[in-house]
């Protein structure tokens, strides 16, 4: 039984471990705050927690990549979670994915405008075209 357990704990830590290394704020207020003091944008990643393709498509094509490592610092990344649907922050995931479900990522601006299209349809080439757009709004 404890041996179950403990390969059902390694399996979930795994799969979230790419996401766990990067440093999320949680808060949009604080995310938007930051933003404006560093002059930097605010990447924004909606997640539901599920564990879906389109996860394991952003974690491989997105937080795992080259690309990524190298942007990540020049942004504020925000993670929204919209587990529960009775939370404010639905409407926040709403508003910068333009999309009523998880996951999805955008760009947006100290004002909390989208500077890029979000990206909601998550295949290697759309992840792909994506961080080169974010790394062009970056110049």
């Amino acid at each position: 039984m404890k041996t179950i357990f403990y390969s059902i704990i390694l399996v979930f830590t795994l799969q979230t471990a790419a996401q766990e290394q990067l440093n999320w704020v949680t808060s949009n207020e604080l995310a938007l705050q930051e933003s404006a003091t560093q002059n930097k944008p605010v990447f924004v990643f909606v997640t539901d927690q599920q564990n879906s393709e389109a996860l394991k498509t952003i974690n491989e094509h997105i937080f795992k990549s080259a690309e990524f490592s190298e942007l990540k610092s020049k942004m504020i990344l925000l993670k929204i979670d919209i587990s529960d649907a009775q939370s404010s922050k639905v409407r926040l995931g709403v508003h910068y994915t333009k999309q009523f479900t998880a996951p999805g990522l955008s760009l947006i601006n100290k004002y909390g405008n989208n500077t890029v299209e979000p990206l909601v349809i998550m295949t290697p080439e759309n992840c792909a075209a994506f961080l080169e757009l974010i790394n062009e709004n970056l110049q």
